[in-house]
């Protein structure tokens, strides 16, 4: 994994070394949810969860309005959620994953005002760094408990156990991104991401990520030659 992340900061920058691209950072906020699927046709949806996101980009002009554009981010993800085992009990859990994230994009440019509207698809490859699980569980009735803790997420192939929870630490999908962008090299950007792989290690369970983020950037002038 850390081969391939540098690796890919170093094609980032290779790229911005040509006097016609240019490279860039980034940062900004990302408002993720997850979906789990159990036996029996359980599911429960979590709640969007805020976090942060912050990064590098390059931008690769193709011509013709169609440019390249390979971004590579520290993202969090996650989400919470809350429901009731039973009549009398409440479960509440806040989950944040911290992932490196590879976005190459393929992005259509066009002319509006002082700069360029982009919008752009492509995949997404990320890579489980490390989170943490918040938990806290009541009952109510004829005595009233609660209990909280807080423990390490386990990017792994083990099954989950002891309220620890085991995922898979690489996740895939695909990404989406509406922007605009300033003659200047300031950006705004807005993007969707969809994890594609199931990430659960439990027999007929699933566990799958999503979520938008929100990000301003500023690419530098290209090299003169």
């Amino acid at each position: 994994m850390k081969k391939l992340i540098l690796s890919a900061a170093v094609i980032i920058a290779a790229i911005g070394a040509n006097a016609q691209n240019k490279i860039g950072l980034q940062a900004g906020t990302s408002f993720s949810t997850y979906n789990e699927e159990f036996p029996n046709n359980v599911e429960r949806k979590s709640d969007s969860k805020f976090g942060f996101t912050v990064g590098a980009v390059a931008d690769v002009d193709f011509g013709n309005s169609v440019s390249f554009r390979p971004e590579l981010n520290f993202i969090q993800k996650g989400g919470e959620q809350k429901f009731s085992p039973t009549t009398n009990s409440t479960f509440q859990e806040e989950l944040t994953l911290n992932y490196i994230q590879l976005s190459p994009n393929f992005i259509y440019n066009f002319s509006a005002g002082t700069g360029k509207f982009f919008i752009g698809v492509g995949p997404e490859l990320s890579f489980g760094l490390g989170g943490k699980s918040k938990t806290e569980f009541s009952t109510t009735g004829t005595t009233n408990s609660s209990s909280s803790s807080k423990t390490d997420v386990k990017f792994d192939s083990k099954k989950s156990s002891g309220g620890v929870r085991h995922l898979k630490s690489i996740d895939y999908g695909a990404n989406a991104l509406l922007g605009y962008k300033f003659n200047n090299g300031l950006m705004l950007s807005t993007g969707y991401t969809a994890g594609l792989n199931n990430l659960s290690n439990e027999d007929n369970t699933s566990f799958k990520t999503g979520g938008f983020n929100v990000k301003l950037g500023f690419l530098f002038p290209s090299a003169k030659k």
